[in-house]
């Protein structure tokens, strides 16, 4: 059951197929024993993750920082399902949380507040995340909806921070070129 009752806006809003894939495989190679994300959204990312961490079998903390308002301000009754036990959801907007947040993380997803993430990226990065962290943007492509996103990618490669973009499309029904950033701190 979808998180939305449109199910044409959980498709629109949760990250693909290809991206969740990739999520839940770094997850499960870095082996992350902390974890935020940022914006729950349809679910899908969290899912990856939590996949990623089960799998794993090692002890991780994990942080779900969301205002709601894609849900109308109410958390959603999905959180309360059995399968995301162990998760912390913090009801917060993003840039509150982040500025006033003490701890650190080894992996960190990003997918809020996509009209203004950019403004505390370098915040997220040097304050947040761990050294050898990941941190990872969901669609910073996307320039037709969100152009300001573009700056997390070349403020990346300013900082000569180690990154891969993977935006690419290899079948009509994906949205990869949405892009998602993968960022590694050395």
């Amino acid at each position: 059951m979808s998180v939305y009752a449109n199910e044409q806006v959980d498709k629109i809003v949760a990250i693909d197929e290809a991206h969740a894939a990739l999520v839940q495989a770094l997850v499960l190679s870095r082996k992350p024993r902390s974890v935020l994300e940022l914006g729950f959204g349809a679910g899908a990312s969290c899912r990856a993750i939590l996949k990623g961490l089960r799998y794993n079998t090692s002890p991780a903390s994990f942080h779900v920082v969301d205002n709601w308002i894609d849900h109308k301000g109410v958390p959603p009754e999905e959180i309360k399902k059995p399968e995301y036990d162990g998760v912390r959801f913090v009801n917060s907007g993003e840039h509150e949380y982040v500025s006033t947040c003490d701890k650190t993380f080894q992996f960190i997803f990003s997918d809020a507040d996509h009209l203004r993430t950019q403004e505390w990226f370098e915040l997220v990065y040097d304050k947040l995340l761990e050294p050898e962290g990941i941190l990872i943007y969901h669609d910073v492509s996307n320039a037709r909806l969100f152009p300001n996103l573009l700056r997390i990618y070349s403020d990346s490669i300013r900082r000569n921070y180690h990154h891969m973009l993977f935006n690419y499309n290899s079948r009509p029904d994906e949205r990869c070129d949405r892009g998602l950033l993968v960022i590694f701190k050395h």
